[in-house]
């Protein structure tokens, strides 16, 4: 299996890569988000999305929809939502999968708050 971030599966593409496969294609879906990458200022948290569709691929029939960033002073909860309204399924393969980086912009910066993940409410680990 070839990925294009240098051959290394980490267990949040493992996870995005099951997810997707357990997933119906068509309309807009929330994704499950296992970790996150936070800016110098802490004010920017940059989410990994699974796709299956390359970035530069001449039809992009998967689209990340909406974002979501909801914080309180204990923790932030956050969400990225993709449409996908390819003309075919994936089946049942572990095959194929890209990512693509969203990035989340904080009102406050993050300060030691706790996030999670808004379709599971699991913590996302910051790296």
């Amino acid at each position: 299996m070839a990925f294009p971030f240098g051959g290394k599966m980490t267990p949040a593409l493992f996870m995005g890569l099951a997810a997707m496969t357990l997933t119906a294609c068509g309309g807009p879906q929330w994704r499950d988000i296992n970790a996150a990458t936070l800016s110098k200022d802490e004010r920017t948290l940059i989410v990994e999305v699974l796709v299956a569709i390359p970035e530069d691929a001449a039809s992009q029939c998967e689209k990340v929809t909406d974002a979501e960033v909801n914080e309180s002073p204990s923790q932030v909860i956050i969400g990225v939502e993709v449409s996908d309204d390819c003309p075919y399924t994936w089946g049942d393969t572990l095959s194929v999968g890209y990512v693509r980086f969203v990035k989340l912009k904080l009102k406050q910066p993050l300060s030691g708050r706790t996030v999670l993940d808004s379709t599971r409410h699991q913590r996302v680990r910051i790296g």
